[in-house]
């Protein structure tokens, strides 16, 4: 894909993203309703994986949670202009997913969430209450480092040990995708907008996580 790569352009590439390899990534998820599918998104930031998303599954059903007021306006805002009517945002805690029933979703996305704290716990149990049997949990494992086990204790994750410990919440690791997810973090950041000089390409690329539940 030919991205500008320039900081002038950076979110006209972001949108190709979305439309192109991000589009593709979610394509490739284990799904067993690919053409109408429920999908959460938690933590949607600014958007860009529910963009990505519509775009895969322009009959799907796509519900993002995020607790930023900052990120609910912006994304509220492109999704009207942009005329979508597949997404939905519900504008609350991230960790409060009592609006969906049990075994209701097809594809459940943990991206850049999972290192604040141990509320990961909650995010495994509910992602396995709400995923219908056989449904997809998608994690982009960022963040390492910083990652906390059940006693709140911050130590370094390796990739055996999020997998063992997603296992162990009732799913199978169902393996990676050939499109990597990206981590958009840095586009939003002021330390980095202000130094101007981000790029699509110096984004941190990473494998993606899927695991089915069981």
């Amino acid at each position: 894909m030919s991205y500008s790569n320039t900081n002038e352009h950076l979110y006209d590439d972001i949108a190709l993203w979305e439309k192109t390899d991000g589009r593709d990534l979610f394509l490739e998820m284990p799904l067993q309703e690919k053409q109408a599918p429920r999908i959460l998104d938690f933590g949607y930031g600014f958007g860009e994986q529910l963009f990505a998303l519509a775009n895969a599954y322009p009959q799907g059903k796509i519900y993002g949670i995020d607790a930023n007021p900052v990120c609910q306006k912006e994304v509220g805002g492109k999704i009207r202009d942009r005329g979508l009517e597949n997404i939905t945002l519900i504008n609350k805690q991230v960790e409060d997913l009592s609006d969906f029933e049990d075994d209701s979703m097809d594809l459940v996305l943990l991206y850049d969430v999972l290192h604040a704290g141990t509320g990961k716990y909650t995010f495994y149990e509910e992602t396995c209450r709400i995923l219908k049997p056989g449904g997809c949990l998608s994690v982009l494992p960022v963040h390492l480092g910083n990652w906390r086990d059940r006693q709140g204790k911050k130590k370094t994750y390796s990739l055996k040990q999020v997998r063992e410990e997603i296992e162990d919440f009732g799913f199978s690791y169902a393996g990676t995708c050939s499109q990597k997810g990206v981590h958009w973090e840095k586009c939003h950041t002021l330390y980095y907008i202000r130094k101007g000089t981000i790029t699509f390409d110096v984004l941190e690329k990473v494998d993606v996580m899927n695991f089915l539940k069981q």
